[in-house]
């Protein structure tokens, strides 16, 4: 039998007589307050999500003696990666107890996630989680974008007051014409055919999207009714998201789920996820600004990684910030070769190829856990 390296050693799935211990660690190091500790978040996340693992939750535990010094959790997911399907999984919440970091501990949970599917991924680590990331060899794929449609200029320029990423597209909303030009991109979408409805929840129209939209994403997480219905519909908070579909002809042309989050006192509308068929961005976001608009939201909202969306999105008056408004939401992978073969085997080191361009992939607020909390600020 091979030994463990040290570091490897007490390093565990979560198992259910763990949870009276994690519950006093993650009240200790993540606060009373925050969702690690609410009571309805954690079987959602961990024993609801639809890819769940045939061998446990996505939550790895270390121990020195009898006392939990550290966590690691993911979020796995079924991934498209060109024409192949991957298991993936989402690093999430990895926390340390001060007294064990730089002790090894970190890297060997962080080691543990990454090894149980065909690909890690990490969005919006700390500065410290990154550094150590790129020590392990993971892949650095840059930001994701934020697009920002600013709708109430003078409101938002009061708010933003001297600075701020916001001072700008306030000062381009003020203009006249882009009100005007708004709502004339909103009725070419109507004389196209295209509405937006409501939805109170996804239903097996979404396969169907799925099935339709996939083929022009090269790199995407599986967006299959069960995983809406699990993210958006299933979720603690899902009265909090509104869910629209577009419609053309009886026929779904795409979703969008939007969030009104506050900035400075100010409504504004942050859209968790959207997916379309090809050439569907331009009509269902036109749409939405003009929707936002009659609601008396301030400000519209949208950070993505989606090379298709810049350009339909400038369009209609968003103002594009690559690193973000405040700070950036960086993207790293790790293929896990020794798991699966996954940079051995044929055209497996196609797949790793792919997967490292960051034009490739599509990723929203609702991938990973970057819209359970205000993704305006």
């Amino acid at each position: 039998m091979t030994a463990l390296p040290w570091n490897q050693r007490g390093i565990a799935r979560y198992q259910p007589a763990d949870r009276t211990a994690l519950r006093d660690f993650q009240r200790a190091h993540f606060g009373t307050d925050t969702l690690q500790c609410c009571d309805a978040h954690f079987p959602w996340l961990f024993e609801q999500v639809p890819a769940i693992d045939a061998e446990g939750p996505h939550l790895w535990l270390c121990r020195r003696g009898d006392t939990i010094v550290g966590q690691q959790a993911g979020i796995p997911f079924r991934l498209k990666a060109g024409d192949r399907r991957l298991t993936a999984s989402w690093a999430i919440d990895l926390m340390v107890a001060p007294e064990w970091r730089l002790r090894g501990v970190g890297p060997a949970l962080t080691e543990a996630q990454a090894n149980a599917t065909d690909l890690a991924i990490s969005l919006a680590m700390s500065d410290a989680a990154y550094k150590s990331y790129k020590r392990a060899g993971w892949i650095d794929l840059g930001g994701l974008a934020t697009h920002l449609r600013v709708i109430d200029a003078a409101g938002v320029a009061r708010a933003a007051g001297h600075g701020g990423g916001w001072k700008g597209p306030a000062a381009a909303a003020s203009r006249p014409l882009l009100a005007a030009a708004g709502m004339a991109c909103a009725a070419a979408a109507w004389a196209a055919g295209f509405r937006l409805e409501p939805m109170a929840c996804f239903d097996e129209r979404a396969d169907g999207l799925w099935r339709d939209a996939s083929p022009s994403l090269t790199a995407a997480a599986e967006r299959s009714a069960d995983f809406l219905r699990w993210r958006f519909d299933a979720k603690p908070d899902a009265g909090k998201l509104r869910r629209l579909a577009l419609m053309r002809g009886g026929r779904m042309a795409g979703y969008v789920v939007l969030r009104t989050d506050l900035w400075r006192g100010l409504p504004v509308g942050a859209v968790m996820d959207y997916l379309t068929l090809p050439g569907g961005r331009w009509p269902l976001f036109a749409l939405l600004a003009e929707r936002a608009r009659r609601d008396g939201l301030a400000a519209l909202s949208v950070r993505a990684l989606d090379a298709r969306l810049r350009k339909p999105l400038r369009s209609l008056g968003f103002v594009c910030f690559p690193n973000g408004i405040s700070k950036p939401t960086r993207m790293m992978i790790r293929p896990a070769a020794s798991l699966n073969g996954l940079a051995d085997g044929p055209g497996d080191a196609d797949t790793v190829a792919l997967l490292s361009v960051p034009a490739r992939w599509f990723v929203t607020a609702a991938d990973s856990d970057i819209g359970f909390k205000p993704t305006v600020g």
